[in-house]
Formats: C-alpha cells, sequence, structure tokens
C-alpha cells in the first residue's frame, strides 16, 4: 500500500470516529444532554410524551441533584410566570414504599428515581392526586417537585442525548434520504399494519349452518409482502394448503369455512414479510360457545311487604360465555317499561329492582335470557340463543301504608358495567333509591375529585350515568345523591378504577440512523394494570446483548454503535397485560453512504449586501454524516463567531460584509465513504438581496414546517420581510402562521404551524427596502391522509335486499400510498348518521380493464332491506385516514330481512362466570319487514389470551324490545376479556352482525382464606366476628372481593346438615352471627366470596352466647314536672334470674305521641339508675315513653307506653292507647290539643291524680 493511500485511510477513519454533538439552536446543553422546554403549547403527560418522542426524546428525567440544580436555574431565569412543567416521573406500580407508600420511576428510561433526589419534593396538602405523575412548581424556596394530574394541560420539558441530536438537526429522513432521484410514490419500505385480526366467537346451531369465519390482516409495504398464519397454542404450527381444505388465504385474510370446534379453537397469528424484515400481528382466538336451558322447576320467587322496596332476580341458567336479561310482566308478558313506570328499573346486573311495590305490582315475571359475547370476541354466527323463564312470582304482604321515607340507596348500587370498565368501552354507571313511589326523586351525579368529564350522558331519569369511550383519567370518585324534594335526601360515592388494555402514547418512529452512531427507543405505552413490555425484531424475542451493543431497560431500546448487519430489520414493541398484548413496529434502517449533496444544492452564484450578513447553505446528505469545512478560494475557513460561524447543519454565516469578501466558497462535506464538494461565487451589491431563500418543501399534516428566508441588506437602512401564498398576502396569526425576523441567522423565516392540506402551495418572501425588493418563492407540498376519492357511483343492476356494487375512482394518495378503502352508507332516515359498512384493500377493489384510470369497485353487503341509501368512501394510507368523498345519488333496496344491527352494544357484570350484553334496540325502520316481527342474536366470544377455546356462542332474544341478555363462561374462564356483537332478524331472514365490543366475563371461586377468625359476644342471641381480610388481587380473590359469608352451627350439630350462614357485602373485616340460642356454643368459620361464589372456609372458632336479657320490665314508671321545658322520670327496678345477664344500665323511648315510634330519641343510662330528668320538653304537647333494662345479652322488654306533658303523667284507657298507636301505625300526625280533647270528653272518670313526686 502506498503512503498516500495509508495517509488518506487514516483520514477517513479518523472522520468516522470523530463525531462533532451539539444541540440545536433551540435546545439547552448540559452535561451529555439537550433540553427543551416547551411551553407555547400546553399538552396532557400523554401528549407531551409524544410531543418529545417525535424528535426522538424523552419526557424530562433527572439523574443527579446537579442536573436537577440546571433545571432549576433555566426555570428561575426563563419562567417569569412560574409555571408547572411535567417530567416523566410516575408511580411503580410494581413496587412499594417510600415516599407516600409509592416507588417512582422515570417512564421515559425506566429507571428508579434515585434517593439522593428526595429533597427535590415539595410539601403537598393534597392527600390524592388522580393520574399521579412528578411536575415541576414552585414553593418557598424555589422550584421543586409535587405529584399533578397527568390529564391537565401543562408545559413539558423533553430531553435526549446530545450523541442523538442529530435526530433534531437533520432535516426529517425518509426512505428517499441519500437516492440521487428518488421516485416518491414508489419508495421502498418494510411492513407496516393498517388492519390486524380479531378473535372471534363461533356459535353452531344443528338447524343454521355456521358462517365463515374471516381474520383480516392488512400491511402497508413495498415490495408487497408475504404473508403466512401460524395456530396453536405456542403459535408454531403453519397454515399451508395441506393443513385443511376449509382453510384459505388471500391478500392476507383467513378464512375457515365450516368451522368446527374440534378441529378450529385455537389462537392464530400473522406473519407479514419482505427482504426488509417480518413482523407479527397479537394472537386472536377462535372460541365456541352455548346457552343452557332455564330449570322446569319454578322458582320460589320474591315476596315483600307492600310500601317498601323490593328485587326480582332472574332464574338461574347455564350459559358460556354470557347473557343479557329483559322482563316481562303477567301472562300476557307485558314489556316492563321503566321510561314510563318510574318507581321500576331494570338494572345491567339482570334484576329487576322496586323503590316501592304495591299490590299492583303483585304479578308473574318472565326473565327472558340472551346468549352475548364479550369485549374481545365477535360472535360469528347470524343468529345468537335465546331463551325465556319460567314465570317468577312476586308476592306482596298487607301492610299499612308508611309516611313518607326514603330515599335510600340501594345495597347494589352504585353499580358499575361493565365489569371491571375497560378504557375505550362506554362505562355506565348505575344509582337506584329505594322509598316512596308517590314522591319524585331527583338523582344527581358529581365527582368529589374533579370536575365531570364532558363525555358524560345521563338517561333512564338520571339513575344512569355513562361515560361515552371512557379514558384512564375518568378514573375517580363518583358521588350519586338522591333527594327527595327538600325534605329528604340519600348518598353513596364509589371508587371507579377503569382498566385498560395496552395502549401507546406515541408510536415507534421509522429510523433512517447513521452507521456507528446511537440510537435510543422509548417505547410509551399506557395501561391498567400497568403494562410490561417485550421487544421483538423480524418477529423474533430480543433482549440486552452486550456483544451487539443492545440494552433493554423495560420500555427503552438502546443500541450503542448501530450496525448494518447486526441491526437493520424490523422493531417492535410490544406492551402486555391482562387485557391483552399490544404491539407497535418501526423499520430501523442503518445508512452508510458517502456524502452528496443532490436535494438541496445551493446556487452557482449568489448577491450579498455591502455591510450586511449572508448565510451560504450547505445541506449534504451522507452516513454517517459528514463533516464539513469551508474554503474560501483554497483557504480553509475557521469559525470564529466574529466575521465566520458555521452552524451544526453546515450552513456558513458571514457578517459585515464587504467587496472584499467577494469570490467564491466552497462547501465540502466528508465522511468514511468518501467526500464531495459544491461551490458558490458571491458578489456584493449595494441592494438587499435574499441570500437564503425558501427551499420546496414536503411537509407531514399536523406537523410543524420552517420556510426560510434570509435577506442580506446594508445596516445603514430598513428592511422588512413579506409573505404571500399563492399570490396572497399572508395575515400572521398564532394558530398557524409565524413570522421570524430578528431571530438567530439560519433560522429567520416563516413558521407554518399545525400544518394543513389548504396550506399547500406557493409561498413567496419578499425583502423590501426603501430602495428595492427582492422576492423569491418556494413550493409547499403537504403530505397526509389520502385526498377524496371521486365518482362514487352505485351500479343499481347490481342492488339487492342487502347488497350493492359501488364504484369510485381513487383520489389522490397525498404523498402516501392508499392501501385500503372504506365504505360507509346513510339510510334515508337518518342522512347525516354514516355507519361503516366494508374495509377492502386497495389489491381487492381495482377494476381490471377499466377505461377510466384508479378506478375501484366493491360489492357492499348488511344493507337494510327497502331502504333508501347512499354511500361514500374514505381512502387510508401510511399517514391515516382520508376525508369523506361526496356521497353517491340514493339508491333503494328490495325488502327483505333486516340488515343492520343495533347500536351501543355494552355488556359485562353478573354471578359466577356470568355475561351480561346491552344493545339500544331497532327502530321500526330498521326491521326491513313490515309485521314487526324482529328478534335479536347475541354472540360472544372469549378473547384472553389463555383461553383455548375460542369458538362463537349464541343467544336468542324473541322480542324487538328487548335490550340485553346473560350467559355463562365456566370458572375455569375467570376475569377475562370477552367481545360481543348483535344480529337482528325478522320473518324475513337474519340481519347483519353489530361490530365488535370488549368486556370482561365474570370471576372465578376465589382460593384466599380469612386468616385469624375470632368472634366476641355482642348480646344473648348475636356474637361479632372478626378476621383477616383476604388480599383484593385476581391472584387470591381471582376477581373483585364483593364480601365475606360467616358460617355458623351450634356445637353439637354436624355442620355438614345444619350450618347456617349470613354473607356481608364489601371487603371488610367484620360481621354479626344474630339470632343465636343463648347461653349456646356457636362455632364460626369465614369465608370470602367474589361474584363467582365462595372461597374456601377458615378456620373454625368456638364463642358462647351471652345469658338472656332482662325477660321483665319495670312495671312501676312514673313521671313528673321538674320545672319548665324538664320532666323528672323514676322507675322500679327489677331483678335478674340466673338464665338472664345482670343488669347494666337502662335505656329509653321518648316521642311525641302523635308521631311514629320509629323516630324516637334514644336515652341511654349505665349502672344501677331508677331516675332520671327529660329535659328539652316542650309545653303543650303529649310525650310517649317506655323504658327497658340493658345488659350483655342485650335490651331487655320494654314497659308498657307511658304518655306525659311538662305539668306530669297522663293516664290513658289502653283502648285509647291502641287508638293512638293505630294513628301512629299509620303516619297520621294529631296535634296535642286533639288529644287532650280525648281525654277530656271521654276519659274524665278514668284520670286519676298523680301527686307529685319529691
Amino acid at each position: 500500500m502506498s503512503a498516500i493511500a495509508i495517509v488518506l485511510t487514516a483520514i477517513l477513519g479518523l472522520v468516522r470516529s470523530q463525531n462533532v454533538y451539539e444541540c440545536p439552536s433551540n435546545w439547552y446543553t448540559y452535561g451529555a444532554f439537550c433540553y427543551k422546554f416547551e411551553a407555547d403549547i400546553p399538552l396532557s403527560f400523554d401528549d407531551a410524551t409524544g410531543s418529545c418522542s417525535l424528535n426522538g426524546a424523552g419526557l424530562l428525567d433527572i439523574a443527579t441533584v446537579q442536573e436537577s440544580s440546571n433545571i432549576v436555574g433555566w426555570l428561575q431565569k426563563n419562567d417569569p410566570f412560574q409555571q408547572e412543567w411535567y417530567t416523566s416521573g410516575v408511580p411503580d406500580t410494581s413496587a412499594t414504599t417510600t415516599r407516600t407508600g409509592v416507588v417512582y420511576v422515570w417512564d421515559s428510561t425506566g429507571e428508579p428515581i434515585l434517593p439522593a433526589l428526595n429533597s427535590l419534593w415539595l410539601n403537598q396538602t393534597s392527600a390524592s392526586v388522580p393520574n399521579p405523575v412528578i411536575i415541576y412548581t414552585y414553593g418557598r424556596t424555589g422550584p421543586g417537585w409535587i405529584l399533578g394530574d397527568g390529564s391537565l394541560k401543562r408545559p413539558y420539558i423533553c430531553k435526549i442525548s446530545i450523541q442523538e441530536a442529530y435526530r433534531i438537526l437533520q432535516e426529517d429522513r425518509g426512505y428517499d434520504y441519500g437516492l440521487a432521484n428518488p421516485d416518491l410514490a414508489n419508495l421502498e419500505m418494510g411492513p407496516h399494519f393498517i388492519v390486524q385480526p380479531q378473535s372471534i366467537v363461533v356459535i353452531s346451531r344443528p338447524d343454521f349452518q355456521v358462517e365463515p369465519v374471516n381474520l383480516d390482516c392488512v400491511v402497508q409495504a413495498n415490495p408487497a409482502v408475504t404473508y403466512r398464519w401460524f395456530r396453536g397454542q405456542n403459535l408454531n404450527k403453519e397454515i399451508t394448503d395441506s393443513t385443511d381444505s376449509r382453510y384459505a388465504i388471500t391478500n392476507g385474510r383467513l378464512t375457515i369455512t365450516k368451522p368446527d370446534e374440534n378441529k378450529d379453537a385455537d389462537k392464530f397469528q400473522c406473519w407479514a414479510q419482505n427482504k426488509f424484515g417480518t413482523i407479527i400481528s397479537s394472537y386472536v382466538e377462535i372460541s365456541f360457545g352455548s346457552l343452557g336451558e332455564f330449570s322446569n322447576v319454578q322458582d320460589a320467587g320474591t315476596r315483600g311487604k307492600a310500601y317498601e322496596g323490593a328485587t326480582v332476580e332472574c332464574s338461574k341458567i347455564y350459559y358460556n360465555p354470557a347473557v343479557s336479561y329483559q322482563w316481562f310482566k303477567g301472562n300476557d308478558q307485558q314489556f316492563i317499561r321503566p321510561q314510563f313506570q318510574t318507581y321500576i328499573f331494570m338494572s345491567n346486573n339482570g334484576k329487576l329492582y322496586f323503590s316501592e311495590i304495591t299490590r299492583n305490582d303483585e304479578s308473574q315475571y318472565t326473565c327472558v335470557a340472551i346468549l352475548t359475547g364479550v369485549n374481545r370476541f365477535t360472535i360469528g354466527t347470524s343468529q345468537p340463543p335465546m331463551r325465556t323463564s319460567l314465570p317468577i312470582p312476586l308476592i306482596v304482604d298487607d301492610q299499612a301504608p308508611l309516611a313518607e321515607w326514603g330515599p335510600a340507596i340501594q345495597n347494589d348500587f352504585i353499580a358499575v358495567f361493565p365489569k371491571p370498565p375497560l378504557r375505550g368501552q362506554d362505562v355506565r354507571l348505575e344509582c337506584f333509591a329505594y322509598g316512596s313511589s308517590t314522591s319524585v326523586f331527583t338523582y344527581e351525579w358529581a365527582r368529589d375529585d374533579k370536575p365531570m368529564s364532558s363525555a358524560i350522558i345521563l338517561s333512564d331519569q338520571s339513575r344512569v350515568l355513562t361515560i361515552k369511550e371512557a379514558k384512564l383519567e375518568d378514573s375517580g370518585i363518583y358521588r350519586c345523591t338522591v333527594r327527595r324534594g327538600s325534605q329528604a335526601s340519600d348518598s353513596k360515592v364509589l371508587q371507579l378504577s377503569l382498566e385498560a388494555a395496552p395502549y401507546f402514547v406515541s408510536q415507534l418512529q421509522d429510523q433512517h440512523a447513521d452507521i456507528d452512531s446511537q440510537l435510543t427507543w422509548i417505547c410509551n405505552a399506557r395501561g391498567n394494570p400497568e403494562p410490561t413490555y417485550k421487544w421483538l425484531k423480524n418477529g423474533v424475542p430480543i433482549t440486552t446483548q452486550a456483544s451487539g451493543g443492545i440494552k433493554i431497560q423495560k420500555n427503552v431500546l438502546t443500541i450503542a454503535k448501530l450496525d448494518a448487519t447486526q441491526h437493520t430489520g424490523m422493531y417492535q414493541c410490544g406492551a402486555v397485560n391482562v387485557h391483552g398484548t399490544s404491539f407497535t413496529n418501526a423499520q430501523l434502517r442503518v445508512l452508510a453512504f458517502a456524502p452528496n449533496i443532490n436535494k438541496y444544492p445551493p446556487p452557482s452564484t449568489i448577491m450579498a449586501s455591502n455591510g450586511g450578513n449572508i448565510t451560504l447553505r450547505c445541506q449534504p446528505e451522507g452516513s454517517p454524516f459528514p463533516v464539513i469545512t469551508w474554503l474560501r478560494g483554497a483557504n480553509a475557513i475557521t469559525s470564529d463567531g466574529a466575521k465566520y460561524t458555521i452552524f451544526a447543519n453546515g450552513n456558513l454565516l458571514i457578517t459585515q460584509i464587504t467587496t472584499a469578501d467577494s469570490g467564491v466558497y466552497t462547501c465540502k462535506a466528508v465522511n468514511s465513504f468518501g467526500e464531495t464538494q459544491v461551490s458558490t461565487n458571491m458578489a456584493v451589491t449595494t441592494g438587499a438581496t435574499i441570500t437564503l431563500p425558501p427551499t420546496n418543501q414536503v411537509a407531514v399534516v399536523n406537523r410543524t414546517v420552517f420556510l426560510a428566508c434570509e435577506a442580506s441588506f446594508p445596516p445603514t437602512i430598513d428592511m422588512i420581510y413579506q409573505w404571500t401564498f399563492n399570490t396572497y398576502s399572508l395575515y400572521f396569526d398564532r394558530i398557524h402562521y409565524r413570522q421570524s425576523q430578528d431571530a438567530t441567522p439560519g433560522t429567520i423565516g416563516l413558521y407554518i404551524l399545525n400544518v394543513q392540506f389548504a396550506h399547500e402551495g406557493e409561498y413567496t418572501c419578499t425583502a423590501r427596502t426603501p430602495f428595492n425588493f427582492v422576492s423569491r418563492s418556494a413550493y409547499l407540498q403537504v403530505n397526509g391522509p389520502p385526498r377524496q376519492p371521486a365518482g362514487v357511483n352505485v351500479l343499481t343492476e347490481t342492488v339487492t335486499q342487502s347488497s350493492a356494487s359501488v364504484t369510485w375512482t381513487a383520489g389522490s394518495g397525498s404523498g402516501g400510498t392508499v392501501s385500503v378503502h372504506i365504505i360507509e352508507t346513510s339510510n334515508e332516515f337518518e342522512p347525516n348518521v354514516w355507519v361503516e359498512m366494508l374495509t377492502i384493500a386497495v389489491a381487492d377493489s381495482y377494476k381490471q380493464n377499466s377505461p377510466a384510470k384508479d378506478r375501484h369497485q366493491a360489492n357492499v353487503t348488511g344493507l337494510n332491506p327497502g331502504t333508501g341509501y347512499t354511500f361514500r368512501i374514505i381512502a387510508l394510507n401510511e399517514y391515516g385516514i382520508g376525508i369523506p368523498s361526496d356521497p353517491s345519488a340514493m339508491i333503494q333496496t328490495i325488502s327483505a330481512p333486516p340488515r343492520v344491527y343495533p347500536n351501543n352494544v355494552r355488556g359485562g357484570g353478573g354471578s359466577v362466570g356470568d355475561l351480561t350484553i346491552r344493545w339500544d334496540p331497532l327502530t321500526p325502520d330498521q326491521y326491513g319487514v313490515r309485521d314487526h316481527t324482529l328478534k335479536y342474536k347475541v354472540y360472544w366470544r372469549k378473547k384472553d389470551d389463555s383461553v383455548k377455546d375460542g369458538v362463537w356462542n349464541l343467544i336468542e332474544v324473541n322480542y324487538a324490545v328487548l335490550d340485553y341478555a346473560v350467559t355463562q363462561v365456566g370458572a375455569d374462564y375467570y376475569y377475562l376479556l370477552y367481545e360481543t356483537k348483535i344480529q337482528a332478524i325478522n320473518s324475513a331472514g337474519f340481519g347483519p352482525n353489530s361490530s365488535i365490543v370488549e368486556f370482561y366475563s365474570a370471576e372465578n371461586l376465589p382460593i384466599g382464606v380469612p386468616e385469624k377468625v375470632n368472634t366476641n359476644t355482642y348480646n344473648s342471641s348475636c356474637i361479632i366476628v372478626q378476621w383477616n381480610p383476604v388480599p383484593d388481587d385476581r391472584v387470591n380473590a381471582r376477581g373483585k372481593i364483593l364480601g365475606y359469608v360467616i358460617n355458623y352451627w351450634d356445637e353439637e350439630d354436624d355442620p355438614n346438615l345444619y350450618t347456617r350462614s349470613i354473607r356481608y357485602y364489601g371487603n371488610i373485616d367484620t360481621g354479626l352471627v344474630i339470632g343465636l340460642e343463648s347461653q349456646v356454643n356457636t362455632i364460626v368459620d369465614v369465608q370470602v366470596y367474589n361474584s363467582a361464589g365462595l372461597g374456601p372456609r377458615s378456620n373454625t372458632y368456638v364463642m358462647e352466647t351471652a345469658r338472656l336479657p332482662a325477660l321483665h320490665y319495670s312495671e312501676e314508671v312514673r313521671v313528673a314536672s321538674a320545672g319548665f321545658g324538664r320532666a323528672r322520670v323514676w322507675w322500679r327496678g327489677i331483678t335478674t334470674a340466673q338464665i338472664e345477664e345482670d343488669i347494666t344500665g337502662y335505656v329509653i323511648w321518648l316521642w311525641t305521641a302523635s308521631e311514629n315510634f320509629r323516630g324516637a330519641e334514644l336515652i341511654e343510662l349505665s349502672g344501677n339508675v331508677y331516675m332520671t330528668t327529660l329535659h328539652n320538653i316542650s309545653e303543650h304537647r303529649l310525650y310517649a315513653m317506655r323504658i327497658a333494662a340493658t345488659s350483655f345479652g342485650g335490651t331487655g322488654k320494654k314497659s308498657p307506653t307511658v304518655y306525659f306533658t311538662t305539668e306530669g303523667q297522663i293516664l290513658i284507657d289502653a283502648n285509647l292507647a291502641e287508638t293512638i298507636q293505630a294513628f301512629e301505625s299509620k303516619g297520621i300526625t294529631l296535634h296535642c290539643s286533639l288529644i287532650l280533647l280525648y281525654i277530656c270528653c271521654f276519659l274524665v272518670s278514668l284520670i286519676i291524680p298523680f301527686q307529685r313526686i319529691v
């Protein structure tokens, strides 16, 4: 090798190994990191996380006290408004205790917050903060940390390693980076998912042919991908042509005809691969289900007292996975309509509630159970089964009408549906109170922790609060208050905790990175429970690899030194929790090529103004990013910050220009793979000239673009910049346009914020002085979701009862590649409501041999028969969903079976294994026939990853107005995710299925056992039982704990034959056992229960009940006046026998004689007392009083009622006493003077002179 070659090799190696790191001009530098303080557009925590990730950065983490000191210093200097700033600090749900019982981690790095930083916490008065996130705020001693609500919009701080700042400094790199003359419409790329498959439940019936099962998988890629499907519990069995003749794979769609539970119940996964790599979908399941029969033995029903509340529960039925219910009354099965019978409430738990029952409600009630699905699964049949129970009697026992009473919120409420409530669902909160049906109850809802979401809807006399498409930040404390005018009210609170399958705050971004550079990918997922992470490359899991320079720390993947042979490929981040697995994928291209200046070549000549400044542009492409030097003639230019400044992006700033600065300036770009250079001849003139003109650019919708425009002009004259858009003057506003005129050289120009398609066009920058002006123009192309398709037309000859063929011309891809079209319809009854009917890949809709370019055709099925329809088309590309086309002309379908599905499908809850599903019934215009013989089919299927069988189950609902159904999944499938869809049918046939809705199955039997059970005597017939509660988690409770059951039996009895039980609701640790014999040894044990049933029984504990309470009462009670507003009471004490407990005191019941005994004031006296003074006794009022002895055995027998006034005791005949009591029981108010009139007129002879007690 020659000496020259050796020297050249050494120089190129030095260039490759020496990287110059620098933060962008609008970023703050400290140590090895760059920081951006973004205050102009405050965002929520999740949105701020996504905003930082667009630049490859993460939300702020703090590694040292010194780093925090620098952040604090910046805030004190630059934040005069003392705002609150987001960091990435969040609670670590997998750890425990230090501050307020919680350990905090940095969400952007996965690293725990060091104890040395605890001094940054400020005192915080709020004990509980929803969606807690660490924020910087200002305390008495300066900035520090508190917890803030992550749903609120605040300024935020981004952070990135200075080694990766090139991702901000350089222009956005795409698949065309480094290509000399790229064909932007045909750029090659790896696969990216557009449509992923969904799980399905198949319900087979002997009288109907099972519909084919379709699993769809659509990706965007060039060259086209090869689709592969795998099945099995380990997803290791590839489906090929030889697998089964019933299986077919077409353009990514897997079709299974005649699905069979024994052959097809399994897990499935789609793989998509081209030369750049492989990505895999989340796995899905095909399962099967069924609905049992109601028992042919009639239920005992419900017995209740008149004028009290009551509940009717549907008969038990086996179902899998879920059912919903509807109710009918009487032999003629009248629909129960709570909207008209407002004292009745039909809950999503399948029960029928009455606020107050009367004889009119006594009847036979019929429950209808309809098989439904759950969240994750779509029912794959056209007719779900439905079952009708035997009549369930409601028996009303007569009693005297009660006074106005209630409201008293029933114990089942506040109820939440589905269970558990999930993000993205319509979450339903129910509230219902018992009370007088003659009174009007008003229901009010509020949040105790923050304002109510704007997404709520109140319905059913405000007894139901629905949170539409609930978000995690909708978790919190909800309060229901029920009022009876201004007389009485009741209130309950609920801690609503929403759960969520993993979802991504921001998707991984494709990376076109330099060889030998460092890359950090941050995977920002949310979920409840908090998701765990896994990383894949080309479909294969990867872990930390020291040899490959790969480090994985939870949600952060770092590659220290990129190598094309090791690291190029398709990467996926998977977020996993109990609700499923979600993937985000991106392509990594490790680039290595010599520099070129093909895309942005500088002008061969340029004019500069004498005395002014000029920026000479040099924007080469190269990987690694080249080292840029400037020469004037043959002499290298030194960046001194005075005359010459070379910016990090390569541009050269020359200030205070004179004629001596004229000449040839050369930009030279060198990296390890070669070099290139380009020269500009600069001449000096006396007028203003644009030295850094705007250039043609491509922007993405909703992003920000910068058009440079920098002029050189003499400093002694005034100069202004003016901008026009398509020849029209621009008016600057803070919504879209911002002009930067006096900024740092290189950043002078026009910022266009939140770019939209309307901003595409020609922008002209004019530099104007009093003596001349000069203009330069550039064209801004805006890429984004596809433009509108055109020429939408329905082929009338193809219109049938339920389908029609639609043709259209594809619109522009807006810089992307259209991969999918969505066809929507609107009917004549709701012309402004559009429903998605079909999603079809471009390859499947392209109309061959059409004379019109880009003409497409698709057959749309599932239309409502006998209905007028218009159609519109929406296109999708890698940037998103486009604007819908103009609608077609209206066509009329042929009358036939219904072809629309019920809306507002939801579900969840129930007993062990229960699944409950509800929907809004179809309106008459959707029935498809005029006789209104409409029924419903409800499908469900399991979506949980651990379930092996995955086919549709079916429930039939025989009434058009029914809006819910219930089924059962079994103990093995507790607390898992399900899916449902619903179909309408009429006398002519079947309609389409609804869209899939996800919710949870019921829970399984708990395995946790209450510990340390012990008891204490409460009274002669009652003991109090205490225990250590079972942890309320999935491992022990196997769902959510509902309460505890106390089992008890006499010591001499056989516990297998004579065990009695008492059930207590809530995760409590104490309960009472009542109705026991006195002085009997009682054995108890405790079981926890959830909605599935009882857990194992605890150890037993023996306790003896107390002796009897006093069996006698004071036979002599006297009352005398004790002065104004007072009365003295004396009574004769009693003695107790051996079978009675010793007396510990007395209790007095005192009430106004005209009122009900239930409202009596209770006066408790301790010790062996026989006299007391009553205070606050009103004049001209008759009082009633009873006395009883108390002991450890309880309260003894009460003395007869004694009547008195402030003047003393009044003796009343027993017949009159009964009359008064009868009035009392009827709630009739008697004025004291009326009673005295009775006494004076009829009982004078019975009044005995009363000698005052001295």
